[in-house]
């Protein structure tokens, strides 16, 4: 299993790279449904991080994908726990407190469910990303709409989310052999920041451009019958699956609403 070099899918041969892209999207919306809607937050979120965990081992995606969740979730949990702790409006039993100030439990639970919440959906979506290629979203909802524009519409951020990571690490590299400090304290990366945004948005909108002159060379507004390099096998079983997964997600919503 290797990383594509122009995205952030992973190749594989796995069951999960093989299900359709619809089927993995209609699953981030049921764990996001799940996590935020059921009243058993705790026991319903980790259940669900576990479920994302093991299928990501099942496609031997783990470390990838338990990084991933690490370096984001990590600054998130290291500003949140502090400042709910001490300040959550809700607050008012103290767990302990050091000349004066206090840490107390609600602001603790709050920011933890909101962590919680985000691990699970950031891990599903993961999984979808991971084990999904842009070129076969873009296909799947080519193909399903009608509408080749749509699709790339659609697939176009996954494409161009690691080339801009890439032109970033590119423009920090050529400041760095021009002299500039962009590393160090607080002060010398603000200082840093505008020679870095600057001719990244500048690239960008030429990479934009470049897309959209290459698209029209090959016709992409062309009204005639289209054919594609690749193919997006869909199932009954799969379109059963979305089916009973669109379902639970009514009825989470459903449930909801009953118990207020």
């Amino acid at each position: 299993m290797s990383s594509d070099t122009g995205t952030l899918f992973i190749s594989g041969h796995s069951l999960l790279h093989k299900v359709h892209p619809y089927t993995k999207l209609i699953f981030i919306l049921l764990s996001g449904s799940a996590a935020y809607l059921l009243p058993w937050v705790l026991w319903t979120g980790i259940a669900l991080a576990a479920l994302n965990l093991i299928i990501a081992a099942a496609c031997r995606i783990a470390l990838p994908f338990l990084k991933f969740i690490f370096w984001v979730i990590l600054p998130l949990a290291l500003f949140m726990l502090p400042i709910h702790g001490f300040l959550y409006p809700d607050n008012h039993t103290p767990l302990f407190c050091f000349h004066g100030i206090c840490v107390f439990r609600e602001g603790l639970i709050f920011a933890g469910t909101v962590l919680l919440r985000l691990t699970v959906v950031l891990g599903a979506s993961l999984l979808f990303v991971f084990t999904t290629h842009p070129a076969d979203l873009i296909t799947a909802v080519s193909q399903s709409t009608g509408s080749s524009a749509f699709g790339y519409l659609i697939g176009t951020p996954l494409l161009l989310l690691p080339s801009i990571r890439k032109r970033t690490a590119a423009i920090q590299s050529a400041q760095k052999a021009r002299g500039m400090e962009i590393d160090g304290n607080i002060i010398r990366r603000l200082k840093g920041l505008a020679p870095l945004v600057i001719p990244l948005v500048l690239g960008a909108l030429m990479e934009i451009e470049q897309r959209t002159i290459a698209l029209e060379l090959k016709g992409f507004k062309s009204k005639g019958a289209r054919t594609s390099l690749r193919t997006v096998k869909d199932s009954f079983s799969q379109k059963l699956i979305r089916r009973i997964m669109l379902t639970l997600c009514a009825g989470i919503v459903l449930l909801r609403i009953i118990k207020g």
